[in-house]
């Protein structure tokens, strides 16, 4: 498979990828800044990805009067999609608020990852506690309405955390 299917609706998630997850975004976190992680996996089939691992891009992260935010460089980005081995993608973007988990009109404008279906996670509080997805704000893109939060009740139908 060449690309990332629109149809994607479930993924498997590993614990340890969830655990490794919260530890990178709180190292930046106890530092008061915003982190992104990003988690890549592999399509299953046209309605199932297993997520493979969490990496950290390098990043930009921004503290000011005005709030925080968090950006990746394109270079960044192309270093981590470069070295991808075949069949494997970005298929979910992490990142953290210092306060309530809510996709912000900046997350929404955020093409780090564009992808119909894309998936983009916020976690509250610098992911100061273990990440628990229901407690975070999950979004799906679709093209041309743009970025959608899932309901409680679908975030625990589309992940399960093995």
């Amino acid at each position: 498979m060449s690309r990332v299917p629109p149809t994607l609706e479930v993924y498997a998630i590993p614990h340890g990828v969830l655990e490794d997850t919260g530890a990178l975004l709180r190292e930046r976190g106890v530092l008061g800044l915003e982190a992104v992680v990003l988690w890549l996996g592999q399509v299953d089939g046209p309605r199932n990805a297993s997520i493979i691992t969490a990496v950290m891009p390098g990043q930009i992260a921004y503290r000011s009067d005005a709030g925080c935010a968090v950006e990746v460089p394109p270079e960044a980005l192309s270093d981590i999609v470069r070295l991808l081995p075949d069949g494997v993608f970005v298929l979910v973007r992490i990142h953290t608020h210092p306060g309530a988990a809510y996709h912000s009109p900046v997350d929404d404008t955020n093409m780090l990852i564009a992808h119909q279906g894309a998936i983009s996670i916020v976690v509250p509080d610098f992911a100061a506690t273990p990440i628990d997805l229901t407690r975070c704000s999950v979004n799906e893109l679709r093209h041309p309405t743009g970025w959608r939060e899932l309901t409680d009740k679908e975030v625990a139908r589309r992940f399960e955390v093995l």
